[in-house]
């Protein structure tokens, strides 16, 4: 069974000076492959309120994924991830340190000091063990920051 789902895909433009983002429709076969996405971007729509915030609710998966990027082989156009190659240097560490903390202290204040949160044993559970996974992020992260940059 075919599928399909929302993805973003990164257009270098033909000066190859600037790029641009836009959301597709990507389709799939049985196997999982790429086998096809629309020419031209979509948008979100709905025939009420609530299938718009169902779609666009859609369109914000397509962020949880690669990126995606056109290329040719042998005439024919494929997608691939965009930054498969991208190379990480030595502030990409500390960036996701920073990153990893910053998230960290949001799902803090905005999160875990919610009453609703504070007041019920089941959510205050799941809430720290989302804290611990970042806490732990951030620790990982940390060592290979001294391991590539410190170390």
């Amino acid at each position: 069974m075919s599928t399909w789902n929302y993805r973003v895909i990164r257009k270098q433009h033909e000066t190859g000076e600037s790029v641009s983002f836009q959301i597709h429709e990507v389709y799939y076969d049985e196997s999982g492959a790429i086998k096809g996405w629309t020419e031209k971007p979509v948008q979100p729509s709905g025939e009420s309120i609530g299938e718009l915030r169902e779609d666009i609710g859609y369109f914000l998966t397509a962020f949880r994924k690669d990126v995606l990027e056109r290329y040719e082989v042998n005439d024919k156009e494929l997608l691939r991830p965009a930054y498969e190659d991208q190379e990480i240097n030595e502030g990409h560490y500390f960036e996701l340190m920073d990153r990893t903390s910053v998230a960290l202290n949001y799902l803090i204040e905005s999160v875990g000091n919610h009453p609703v949160v504070r007041k019920n044993a089941a959510l205050r559970s799941t809430f720290e063990q989302a804290e611990t996974a970042l806490a732990e992020l951030y620790q990982l992260a940390a060592k290979l920051e001294f391991e590539h940059v410190g170390g």
